[in-house]
């Protein structure tokens, strides 16, 4: 796992003890993996989300955002299966967003 791949996941949801499938974007893979979770939903490119504008090109199937402030703690066993990457147009992007 690379930093900026995503991955479709199973995802614990914090207030119920439900698990569900999800893209995640990998941030770091060392001990355990870092990743942002990610929604379909549209809030706006506010401040605690990042609209992907390359979402094709990342394959992803519908015009996603990654969730600034819903850092995961993953381990190897929850990746299903990669989706795909996010473009290179868009990494620097990111980086900024998220950098303090």
């Amino acid at each position: 796992m690379e930093r900026f791949e995503i991955w479709q996941a199973k995802i614990k949801f914090e207030d119920a003890d439900v698990i569900k499938e999800r893209p995640v974007l990998i941030w770091n893979g060392q001990v355990f993996l870092v990743a942002y979770k990610m929604t379909g939903t549209n809030r706006g490119d506010g401040q605690d989300e990042y609209r992907i504008r390359y979402w094709k090109e990342a394959g992803l199937t519908k015009p996603t955002s990654v969730r600034l402030r819903k850092v995961l703690r993953l381990e190897r066993g929850d990746l299903l299966y990669k989706i795909g990457e996010l473009d290179k147009r868009e990494r620097l992007t990111f980086e900024f967003r998220i950098l303090p």
